[in-house]
């Protein structure tokens, strides 16, 4: 007996399904031993939450990608020998069909997280939010979280982004489904 192969159709289906839930890109401080230049860091396949988070936004724009080439959205996935950058370069799709690359922009603002290390980030499908926030409001500091909601992928931040209050963050992100 042989089991089952989940298609590309398959998986874009799982990715369809997952950009129609509400989704968060959360950013913590993390674990400053992680900066250390011989730092073991952990795996995050167990994780279900951020070490130290410090606040979550809801995307600007959700939607799917593919690989290409020569496309305008570049994710790095690595550091190669002596810090050179490994990158995966997507293109949107634009033929409204969904892929098995689902694609979240977040642009944080000046003020989210100012003067603040980030050494992780995660992206959360289903959070929950105290009642009587304000309408529209799109970040969200611990304190205002009732539900976490579950963590579909995690990423630790090498090097780490030191937040200022005068830089608008933004942050592309692409998750192979």
């Amino acid at each position: 007996m042989a089991l089952a192969t989940l298609t590309h159709s398959g998986r874009a289906a799982i990715a369809k399904a997952i950009s129609l839930r509400p989704l968060h890109l959360a950013w913590g401080t993390g674990d400053p031993a992680w900066d250390a230049p011989d730092a073991v860091l952990p795996s995050l396949v167990e994780s279900t939450r951020l070490v130290n988070e410090v606040g979550r936004r809801t995307p600007s724009s959700i939607g799917f990608v593919t690989p290409d080439e020569a496309g305008g959205i570049i994710i790095p996935v690595s550091a190669g020998a002596e810090g050179a950058v490994q990158e995966a370069r997507y293109r949107l799709a634009t033929d409204g069909q969904p892929t098995p690359f689902l694609y979240v922009q977040v642009h944080y603002n000046y003020a989210d997280a100012s003067n603040v290390v980030i050494r992780e980030m995660g992206l959360f499908m289903d959070s929950e939010f105290a009642d009587g926030l304000p309408e529209g409001q799109r970040y969200f500091l611990p304190a205002e979280i009732t539900n976490p909601g579950l963590l579909l992928a995690a990423q630790i931040i090498l090097p780490p982004i030191n937040r200022s209050p005068s830089v608008r963050q933004t942050v592309e992100f692409v998750l192979p489904v």
